[in-house]
C-alpha cells in the first residue's frame, strides 16, 4: 500500500503572469515525493515561492517583493515572524540576500531538489496528515484509553484519550507510520513523552482534511441540514478565508450544501473540503439537539434562534437566492484564548 500524499500550496509572489504559467508546467514535471504541490493563495499556502529578482532586503529581518502584475502590490515580510519555507527564485537582485532554498525557475531538476528540501523542513506536517488519515481510518474501532504507535521498535506517537493529548516524535519520518503497529499503552508508562511535538486529534483530522485529496465529508452532509454547533477546536491562524465564510453563513442561518453553494459561493469541491474539516474540529453538526444557540451579527430575514434557544429552522431559499455579503471578519466566539 503506497503512502498517501498530503497537498501541500505553493504561494508565488513576484512572478510574472508568464512566469507564474511556466512555473505551475514545471511543477507538473516534479518527480513524486513526499507531498503533491499545487498553487494556491500566498497567505495560505505551506510554502512561499518569491521571485529573486522582485526581492529586496529593507533591513535584516523585513524583505520587499515588488508586484509582479500590475493589479498586484508589493509584499513586505517580517522575516522573524514568518512560520513557513521561503524559496527564491534565480537570479538575485542582491548580493544582501543569503536564502536557505533557492532554484533555478528553467530547470525542474532545480525545482524538484527545492521541493524535496522544503519537504524535509516540512516532515512533521506530513507526519500529522498520516496519523491524522489513520485516526480518521480506526475511530470506530478505538476504545478509551492510551495508544502508542510504533516502528521497528522506534516509539512514533502516543494518544492518550483520557487527558486527550497526544504526542508525535519529531524523529519520525512520514513513511514509518504506513507499517507502523498499534498497541494499548500500560497505564504504568500513562503520559507523552515531553519532547514529542503536541498534538489534539481535532487538529490532526482537521490537517488530513484539509490536504487529502479524497472526500471524506461524511455524506450526510449532502443531504442534510448543517448546523453551527461551536468555535473549531483548531488555532484561530488555520482558518482559511472560505472557512470564516461559511462559519459566518451557517452562524446566520442553517444550510443545505446546495444552499450554502448558493450563498457563498464556493465550489463543490472547496465546499466538501472546508465542511469535512470543520466536521471533525466539531464546529458544525446535522444533529439539531447538537446546534449552537448564538448568533454573530445581523441574521438574515426569516431566521435566527426561537424565544425557547432551540436551534433555526432551515430557511427556505428564495426564487433568487442573495449571495451572503462576503465578511471574514471571526465570529465573536472564535477569539478565544
Amino acid at each position: 500500500m503506497s503512502l498517501e500524499q498530503p497537498v501541500l500550496w505553493l504561494g508565488l509572489a513576484g512572478f510574472t503572469p508568464e512566469q507564474s504559467k511556466h512555473l505551475e508546467v514545471l511543477l507538473a514535471q516534479v518527480p513524486k515525493g513526499l507531498a503533491a504541490w499545487q498553487g494556491g493563495a500566498f497567505s495560505e499556502a505551506d510554502a512561499w515561492l518569491v521571485s529573486g529578482e522582485k526581492s529586496r532586503l529593507l533591513s535584516a529581518d523585513t524583505l520587499k517583493v515588488l508586484a509582479g502584475r500590475p493589479t498586484e502590490r508589493a509584499i513586505q515580510l517580517n522575516l522573524s515572524e514568518v512560520d513557513r519555507p521561503i524559496a527564491f527564485s534565480l537570479p538575485l537582485a542582491s548580493s544582501d540576500l543569503d536564502p536557505m532554498y533557492s532554484f533555478d525557475p528553467a530547470s525542474v531538476p532545480s525545482l524538484h531538489r527545492m521541493l524535496q528540501q522544503i519537504e524535509v523542513r516540512l516532515r512533521s506536517l506530513c507526519c500529522q496528515f498520516v496519523l491524522g488519515g489513520q485516526l480518521i481510518a480506526r475511530e470506530s474501532q478505538l476504545l478509551p484509553g492510551i495508544y502508542q504507535v510504533s516502528h521497528k521498535g522506534a516509539l512514533l506517537a502516543v494518544m492518550d484519550f483520557h487527558e486527550w493529548r497526544i504526542g508525535i516524535s519529531p524523529d519520525a519520518e512520514p513513511q514509518d507510520f504506513e507499517l507502523a503497529r498499534w498497541d494499548r499503552r500500560p497505564l504504568a508508562a500513562r503520559g507523552v513523552p515531553a519532547h514529542f511535538l503536541p498534538n489534539s486529534l481535532s487538529q490532526l483530522r482537521w490537517i488530513y482534511a484539509q490536504r487529502t485529496r479524497r472526500d471524506v465529508l461524511p455524506p450526510r452532509y449532502r443531504s442534510k441540514p448543517v448546523y453551527f454547533r461551536r468555535a473549531p477546536d483548531v488555532p484561530l491562524r488555520w482558518l482559511r478565508d472560505s472557512q470564516l465564510l461559511l462559519l459566518r453563513a451557517l452562524s446566520q442561518e442553517v444550510s443545505t450544501f446546495e444552499r450554502l453553494q448558493q450563498r457563498t459561493g464556493l465550489s463543490p469541491a472547496q465546499l466538501t473540503r472546508d465542511l469535512a474539516s470543520l466536521y471533525f474540529a466539531g464546529s458544525i453538526t446535522t444533529t439539531p439537539d447538537k446546534a449552537g444557540t448564538g448568533s454573530f451579527g445581523p441574521l438574515e430575514a426569516g431566521t435566527g434562534s426561537s424565544p425557547d434557544g432551540a436551534a433555526p429552522k432551515p430557511a427556505a431559499a428564495p426564487a433568487q437566492s442573495r449571495a451572503l455579503t462576503v465578511d471574514l471578519t471571526a465570529p465573536a466566539q472564535l477569539g478565544r484564548k
